[in-house]
């Protein structure tokens, strides 16, 4: 990673929890989603980065987020995790006028609720549109909220923000600890979620009925 990245990741390490480089000029910061808009402000703001697009990629029971920033030869992606459950995220406009459109596109193809749009109007879609988002794909069966915070804190943060009985009786039962200990990047936890979206039958997705 080159020196001008690694400053910024020094700088904001507590914010980041993962980190991948693609080549020394292009990295990735995962970031939970409740930092991600401090993080952006500082990028924008202090570091002098400009925002270029934002992509969303539907992974079935969570949605991930990621805003490309470029400054000259350099490319920043800021890349969070919210649930399907509950798919909101605070709006950059206030601090990002150019997010504006960008963040309606999302709305419109998938549904994900920008808190605090200065302008939250349709803007691929007509305003009297009332069906499901064109790009928001279904699952079955409904992943049940205590699950989705669980995996979703998982694939964010590789770390659990709460454990009930039941999820630690099934963790039991499928030969795993009660709790996964706080890491950056593990293969084992990337394992856990594989087993346990099998054992809840969430690894795939069906048409959507009728």
């Amino acid at each position: 990673m080159e020196e001008f990245l690694s400053k910024i990741l020094e700088k904001h390490k507590d914010k980041i929890v993962k980190v991948k480089e693609i080549v020394p000029w292009r990295v990735i910061f995962e970031v939970p989603n409740g930092r991600l808009k401090e993080l952006a402000k500082d990028v924008f703001e202090i570091h002098g980065f400009r925002l270029s697009t934002i992509s969303t990629l539907d992974q079935g029971f969570y949605f991930e987020l990621l805003y490309h920033f470029v400054k000259d030869k350099y490319v920043l992606t800021l890349k969070t995790v919210i649930s399907k459950e509950n798919p909101r995220i605070p709006s950059l406009t206030d601090i990002i006028p150019g997010a504006n459109w960008l963040e309606r596109e999302v709305r419109d193809l998938f549904g994900i609720e920008f808190e605090g749009h200065v302008e939250p109007e349709r803007i691929v879609l007509p305003p009297d549109w009332s069906l499901e988002p064109p790009l928001r794909k279904p699952i079955a069966p409904k992943l049940p909220p205590t699950y989705a915070e669980y995996l979703v804190n998982l694939i964010s943060k590789a770390a659990l923000a709460s454990i009930t009985g039941i999820v630690k009786r099934r963790r039991t039962k499928m030969g795993l600890p009660e709790v996964v200990a706080p890491v950056l990047e593990s293969k084992k936890v990337i394992e856990e979620i594989r087993k346990i979206s099998k054992e809840l039958e969430i690894d795939r997705k069906v048409p959507v009925r009728k």
